[in-house]
């Protein structure tokens, strides 16, 4: 237990953050592909149940995706849809990306129940 007025050791030894540490982030990059993707996610859902739901959706999509910020490798690999590519699940969306120097590049953000096959046969 600590002393009154005490501070903990994690917070003496390492303050709210090492100067000399980097931050483990990098960004991201969104195809333009992924970017309408977007778009027409929020513009479905504003039509369909509203703005605080389409709001709410692409909030949770955003979310998914800032943990390919830290965990580039998290999602699973989907060679059998494109050599190369990895998808996280936002459910009911799928985030696919790929992975080049250790930055995520969002390639697609699609509905899962859609044909993926022919989605990924027709995009370059």
């Amino acid at each position: 237990m600590l002393a009154k007025g005490s501070r903990s050791t994690s917070r003496i030894f390492c303050g709210d953050r090492t100067n000399g540490m980097v931050d483990p982030r990098r960004p991201i990059d969104w195809s333009p592909e992924a970017r309408a993707d977007l778009s027409e996610i929020w513009n479905y859902y504003v039509n369909v149940a509203g703005l605080n739901t389409a709001d709410k959706i692409v909030r949770e999509i955003g979310e998914v995706c800032r943990l390919l910020e830290e965990h580039p490798f998290a999602g699973r690999s989907r060679d059998e849809v494109r050599h190369g590519l990895r998808s996280i699940a936002a459910r009911p969306h799928v985030v696919f990306y790929r992975v080049k120097n250790d930055i995520a590049e969002i390639v697609r953000v699609l509905d899962g129940r859609r044909d993926l096959d022919e989605i990924f046969a027709t995009s370059p």
